[in-house]
């Protein structure tokens, strides 16, 4: 008999998404205490500038500086806003410039056990993502 891998429902959306849009990527579930694959872990954080949601993309690492962000959305000022599953549809995506160059990202999909990755040029491309120097300074 053929075994089925049955995703959770929020991970198969993101699956689904990534089977239609022809890239290649990764999709894993971390075992219980393992941390993060080696490679550039993003973290997706959902902003509201001017009605508007804009998700900014930056290393899990990094914070956000929101004046940054605001700039480049071209928004008065921007405020923390409920989180949006990838593919951000609806959102506008700014992508921190210092990823781009990056071959392989690591984004959670959909649970904090599910993560896939993808050329940081694929998940640009995927979002419609603009770049822009979007940290806060240590």
């Amino acid at each position: 008999p053929s075994v089925q891998l049955v995703w959770p429902e929020a991970v198969e959306r993101i699956a689904a998404f990534l089977r239609t849009s022809g890239v290649e990527g990764r999709l894993e579930e971390l075992l219980a205490g393992a941390g993060p694959p080696a490679g550039q872990k993003l973290r997706a954080d959902a902003f509201e500038g001017d009605g508007a949601t804009v998700v900014a993309l930056v290393p899990d690492d990094r914070a956000v500086d929101t004046r940054k962000l605001a700039v480049a959305a071209g928004c008065p000022e921007v405020r923390p806003a409920p989180a949006t599953a990838f593919p951000f549809e609806g959102a506008r995506v700014i992508m921190e410039q210092s990823v781009v160059s990056a071959d392989a990202v690591w984004l959670e999909a959909g649970s904090p056990r599910h993560v896939f990755a993808l050329s940081s040029a694929q998940i640009a491309r995927l979002t419609r993502a603009e770049t822009a120097d979007l940290l806060r300074e240590n």
